[in-house]
């Protein structure tokens, strides 16, 4: 009996770490997936007002000659002026990152329009590499409040999730060589929810300067940190639930429909 036949047959196994238990996680998959995709929706919303805000400043700022930028921006606001191709590499593949990362995970695009998935899957990839290097420019060698200070939070940060982004596109890109179908969407959605941090980000950090005492140095970073970490967990905590047997080609929607029909 194949894998996925006995996975079928005895849904309650697991396959080698990579199981599948149908029961009883159908209806808690299916309150998952509404939940996750609405907040995905929310901080794919987020993500994008912060890039067209920044897009905005950027076109604002370089419409006219400034003689003195240190007297013009914020400590904030400068580093995005002072690395102005850094910027445009983070924003422009970030716009992509926030338009074609959903279509990634939508079944029906995948079933019906394969072609369409695997090339907006290597933009998605492409961008999603250029975004991390760019943010690394930026983040990592330019922190607003200095390397020395408070801005080695945000510096340390950025580097970690930038590097672990980087490293679960390789991987992903390496478990579909493999057409091991199961991990390469695993390794996708880990790099889809911490491109979506920066998202998670913004929203913590708004809702503690507006509640707390506490200041955007502080918050900077210890914010970052824990954003990446919440979306993390929440993308594991998915995976857990929807990995399917095998080589994970079968959709644990399509799995969950076969052991109803049982």
């Amino acid at each position: 009996m194949s894998d996925l036949t006995a996975a079928e047959a005895a849904p309650g196994k697991m396959q080698g770490g990579m199981g599948f238990s149908a029961a009883p996680m159908p209806a808690i998959r299916k309150i998952l997936e509404v939940i996750g995709w609405g907040l995905v929706a929310i901080l794919v919303l987020t993500g994008l007002s912060a890039i067209f805000a920044r897009t905005g400043f950027m076109v604002g700022a370089f419409s006219e000659p400034i003689a003195n930028p240190e007297e013009v921006f914020n400590a904030f606001d400068i580093r995005y002026y002072t690395n102005a191709l850094a910027t445009v590499l983070h924003l422009g593949p970030g716009f992509f990152v926030m338009v074609l990362g959903p279509l990634q995970f939508m079944r029906g695009v995948r079933k019906k329009y394969i072609k369409l998935h695997r090339i907006s899957g290597r933009i998605f990839v492409l961008c999603g590499a250029i975004g991390a290097f760019s943010g690394i420019a930026i983040g990592v060698f330019d922190p607003f409040m200095g390397i020395g200070d408070q801005g080695f939070n945000e510096s340390m940060a950025t580097a970690f999730f930038a590097l672990f982004i980087l490293f679960s596109l390789v991987m992903a890109i390496v478990r579909i060589k493999q057409r091991n179908f199961g991990q390469h969407r695993e390794w996708m959605i880990r790099a889809f929810a911490l491109m979506l941090a920066i998202a998670t980000e913004r929203l913590m950090l708004t809702a503690f300067m507006s509640t707390t005492d506490i200041g955007i140095a502080v918050l900077f970073g210890t914010t970052f940190w824990m954003a990446g970490v919440i979306n993390l967990s929440a993308a594991q905590l998915w995976i857990s639930c929807t990995r399917t047997p095998g080589n994970g080609a079968r959709h644990w929607k399509d799995m969950d429909a076969k052991t109803a029909k049982a």
